[in-house]
């Protein structure tokens, strides 16, 4: 039966006529030439854009004058303004006021639709929590951790769309990025295709039997790997396709590999698709990136500026861990006090596979820290030989997670969560927002259980009722709000033990 291929980008593009994504696509450039070289950005900055610079515009393809954007550093505060207003409306960003003023700038005007376009098509597929698995078990954890991730990582969490499957084609990474927050090691072997195409052909198959074919191609072919090691990469790619109706993105730090970046470029834009994203480690990369290819070729690839004096900031985890520190060593009665960088660049809520090694994690995003520096956390691990011994680990994996509260199992808290005792119940307190259980009576000696040595769930529900003389409908309540919505630590759980009674 063949697959259907799906692409939710093409909302972005359908607006667009061809000319305008041809202007779109310069100012893009501009863009990536401003945020990647910062001689350049000063220059805007000042509004001081000199001959030599302008001249370098035109040698890669940005044909308009400065003069069309200088409201950028002219009015910076009313394009803060609109950017603000774009990440909270899919309406009309554009005050009165100020639409008068864009008019004379239909060139950022355009820029700033495409913009917005953009990213509420991405904020819909992260609040949409979408495709449902229909393994119900799977999909019951996955939503779990999906509210745990939000609560923990704030703003950041809600800009994450939680795939189900990492799976990697090589061990090792070939190019080392002095800042790479999984501290991948130095390739050592990758999935040879010709030997392995019918084991990953059957791993895919697996997923899709599971999962359904949507929530499987809800999936990366790398996570800690340089998708470029291994040769048949792409033609890994279109097996995924082929057997679960979805293409991946790819993330690619060999960006100057002009054969490698026109190959992802001819698999990815006859579907508009806005992949392969591009790691640009220096201003000298990004130059030959801009000499190699047009502004349109490039049109809907992301250009992500990883250069030491780039503006972006570096997730505190893997190799540069020990110098950013961990943010739970903070005093906790400051914990919100700062301002909280972003936790974690994981984005798998589901299986992390090597089919090299041939192991799996169950794994998260969180925020990285002593325990957890890569940037999740692993809730399960196995290995396996064959498919079908893959086939039975994922399944036994499913089988583990909880679909209540074990009742021989700690009510613990998660490992970011303070507890705040106060006189008429308790603050649970993650790194970036308070969540308040106030003006009930068992929100008040729960709060004492939470912040002693941890009890059994049956144990909590037991002293809750028999010792304070608590309603058994509202312990029987509290303890599945606090499960469901991921404040419990789940990780290890021998979910084999009988589940708590009441919450049966």
């Amino acid at each position: 039966m063949a697959k259907t291929h799906t692409n939710s980008y093409q909302y972005v593009l359908d607006p667009f006529t061809r000319d305008e994504l041809y202007h779109i696509s310069q100012v893009k450039r501009f863009f990536e030439c401003y945020e990647g070289d910062a001689q350049f950005r000063a220059a805007v900055n000042s509004g001081q854009i000199n001959a030599e610079q302008q001249r370098r515009m035109k040698q890669i393809g940005i044909d308009f004058h400065p003069r069309e954007i200088a409201l950028l550093w002219e009015k910076p505060e009313i394009i803060e303004k609109f950017t603000s207003r774009m990440c909270s409306t899919e309406h009309s960003f554009i005050s009165e006021e100020h639409a008068e003023l864009l008019n004379d700038y239909p060139l950022l005007e355009l820029w700033l639709r495409f913009i917005l376009r953009k990213r509420m098509q991405f904020k819909k597929i992260c609040a949409q929590r979408l495709p449902i698995s229909k393994n119900t078990r799977f999909e019951n954890w996955r939503q779990r951790r999906i509210a745990s991730v939000q609560s923990e990582l704030g703003a950041f969490g809600r800009h994450i769309d939680h795939p189900i499957l990492a799976i990697e084609l090589s061990e090792g990474c070939s190019v080392q990025c002095w800042f790479c927050s999984f501290s991948s090691k130095k390739l050592q072997k990758i999935l040879d295709y010709n030997q392995s195409n019918d084991f990953f052909r059957g791993i895919a198959q697996v997923c899709t039997d599971i999962f359904g074919g949507k929530t499987a191609g809800m999936a990366l072919l790398y996570y800690a790997t340089e998708p470029c090691d291994n040769p048949h990469y792409i033609d890994y790619m279109q097996d995924f396709a082929d057997i679960t109706g979805s293409y991946v993105c790819t993330s690619t730090a060999v960006s100057t590999n002009k054969k490698w970046i026109d190959d992802l470029l001819a698999f990815y834009r006859p579907k508009n698709l806005p992949w392969p994203r591009l790691s640009v480690l220096s201003t000298k990369m990004l130059n030959k990136i801009h000499d190699q290819h047009s502004p349109y070729e490039l049109r809907d690839v992301s250009m992500i500026m990883q250069m030491k004096d780039s503006e972006r900031p570096k997730v505190p985890g893997g190799r540069i861990f020990e110098e950013k520190g961990d943010m739970r060593e903070r005093d906790s009665t400051n914990y919100l006090q700062n301002v909280i960088p972003q936790g974690s660049i994981a984005c798998v809520t589901g299986f992390y596979i090597n089919l090299v090694r041939k192991d799996i994690k169950l794994v998260s995003p969180c925020f990285t820290s002593e325990k957890w520096p890569y940037g999740y956390r692993v809730f399960d691990e196995a290995s396996f030989d064959t498919v079908e011994d893959f086939h039975s680990t994922v399944l036994e994996m499913i089988d583990n997670m909880p679909q209540k509260p074990p009742a021989n199992m700690p009510l613990r808290l998660r490992d970011d969560i303070i507890c705040r005792p106060l006189a008429n119940g308790f603050d649970l307190v993650s790194p970036n927002q308070i969540h308040h259980f106030h003006n009930k009576s068992v929100f008040h000696v729960l709060g004492e259980l939470l912040m002693n040595t941890p009890v059994s769930y049956q144990d909590a529900s037991d002293i809750l009722v028999d010792k304070y003389r608590q309603d058994l409908f509202a312990v029987h309540a509290v303890l599945k709000h606090l499960f469901n919505n991921g404040f419990l630590d789940e990780v290890k759980l021998n979910t084999r033990e009988p589940t708590i009674g009441i919450l049966s």
